[in-house]
């Protein structure tokens, strides 16, 4: 007796079986009815009326989709990890992978960082870009309004190269913020060379995303072109009257290899205020002028987080001009001199018009991504996913499901070098996200931007089953992502 219950032990299956569900792969093609099979951390057969194992974990699928997890091509979900690695925000959006190291940003080396990921034990995977803002940081210090010296730049490849050895999958640049601003377009080039060395990419937060995009766009364009590497344009977007309207022509720059772009299903971005212009000179009124006329007024311009006078946080300029009696330009000036542009404060500003974002989202290289972070100020970083599906699938037919679903995951893990990820086929690792894509839906707004989505039934990250029944589970087996390992 004894023996014969050690031995059922051991051979008791330790596989999962979803059985019922609506497979759609990631490739781009229909969906198919079939049953998935997981073994430890892999994919190992999808067929259709696979029988239970004895005592194998079940998920009913039945009525939902099964599909790749979602990969979020831009996100700043590794602050808050490291005090909520359960990311909750994430899961809830059937997002499996975060991918960071974001607008140049930049801290330390990729090997410390991803050990500070791990050390949490987080619940999601990562992947990480090389930031050549934060390393320009660490080699100019507070000296960094100016060109970079041959030695500086020679410094900078160092860190660039070594973090490429520890599996960076490229650089990343937030051309908008100090220091990145004051590089100059060699500086960027020098750094990814190194980077193509390795295979790796380029991604960035362009110069502009307003009146001067194309002339950013052509930037990026002769960065890739004489670093011979592939380019993305971080969370594509036209931010200002000017260039409304001109979707189409950046499409057919990213339409072939190597420009890529990710979007996130939003008419409002988040930033610092000094966002509103590209221009340094603060004090100068009319630069303000224009840019608040560049965004419709200041009714479109939402404080979203202000550590000096927290009860403004939530207001727009317009409101918090009628109560404090000063006028709109006055007061971003006065944020600014608190502030120096260092942090303390962002804003969110309604900017962009549906049929430029529409016509993005049906961009077939252009994937989604989410641009937030865990518990931030803006909803996108608690509803992108499910908003793309509910908005642009479900109600307003902008593409299809399975093209949707393609652009969250094998579209990112192809270009962004996720060795077997990002498809639902065997040997593949099996990150899962199972939802209904009649329910789905997201639920944060401005004012209430961490509200969880909705929909999302069951998520698996490298084989366990991390959120069941739209609960989490406990387990937190996210791994760190080396690029093309």
């Amino acid at each position: 007796m004894i023996l014969s219950s050690l031995l059922a032990i051991a051979i008791a299956p330790t596989s999962i079986l979803i059985q019922g569900g609506t497979i759609v792969d990631g490739t781009g093609k229909p969906g198919y009815r079939a049953d998935l099979r997981i073994e430890g951390t892999r994919i190992i057969e999808i067929k259709p009326n696979l029988a239970q194992r004895p005592g194998e974990k079940l998920l009913d699928a039945k009525g939902f989709v099964v599909s790749p997890g979602f990969i979020d091509a831009h996100s700043h979900a590794s602050g808050g990890i490291m005090s909520e690695p359960t990311a909750i925000s994430q899961l809830t959006q059937g997002i499996t992978t975060a991918v960071v190291g974001q607008d140049g940003g930049w801290s330390k080396p990729i090997k410390q960082a991803f050990a500070d990921y791990a050390s949490v034990k987080p619940a999601i995977n990562f992947a990480s870009f090389s930031g050549h803002g934060g390393i320009r940081a660490a080699i100019m210090g507070n000296d960094y309004k100016r060109p970079a010296t041959a030695s500086e730049i020679s410094r900078m490849q160092a860190l660039v190269e070594q973090d490429m050895k520890d599996g960076a999958l490229g650089v990343s640049s937030g051309l908008e913020y100090d220091p990145g601003y004051y590089s100059n377009t060699e500086e960027l080039i020098a750094l990814n060379k190194i980077a193509a060395k390795y295979q790796g990419m380029y991604i960035s937060h362009m110069r502009d995303e307003g009146d001067s995009v194309f002339k950013a766009i052509a930037e990026l364009q002769e960065i890739s072109n004489k670093a011979n590497i592939p380019a993305q344009i971080s969370h594509v977007k036209l931010a200002t009257f000017a260039v409304w309207n001109r979707a189409n022509e950046v499409n057919r720059i990213t339409a072939n290899p190597p420009f890529t772009a990710d979007v996130y299903p939003y008419l409002y971005w988040q930033s610092t205020i000094a966002a509103l212009t590209p221009s340094r000179d603060w004090k100068d009124r009319k630069i303000w002028e224009k840019g608040l006329a560049d965004v419709g007024g200041p009714q479109n311009v939402r404080l979203s987080t202000y550590i000096h006078n927290p009860a403004w946080a939530g207001k727009t300029l317009d409101v918090i001009a009628k109560e404090t009696g000063k006028d709109a330009i006055s007061i971003i000036q006065e944020i600014l001199e608190k502030t120096q542009g260092e942090g303390g404060e962002s804003v969110v500003v309604t900017a962009m018009t549906e049929p430029d974002l529409e016509a993005f989202i049906r961009s077939a290289r252009t994937m989604f991504c989410s641009d937030g972070n865990i518990g931030g100020s803006h909803p996108r970083g608690a509803g992108a996913f499910p908003r793309v599906l509910a908005r642009y699938v479900r109600e307003r037919k902008t593409i299809s499901l399975e093209e949707a679903i393609r652009k969250m995951t094998a579209l990112t893990a192809r270009t962004f070098q996720l060795k077997e990820r990002g498809e639902l086929k065997p040997n593949y690792i099996a990150d899962i996200t199972i939802f209904d894509p009649k329910t789905i839906q997201d639920h944060a707004t401005p004012t209430d931007p961490t509200k969880l989505s909705t929909g999302v039934k069951a998520v698996i990250v490298s084989g366990q089953i991390t959120m069941r029944n739209g609960y989490l589970t406990g387990a937190r087996n996210g791994k760190m992502i080396l690029r093309g390992r």
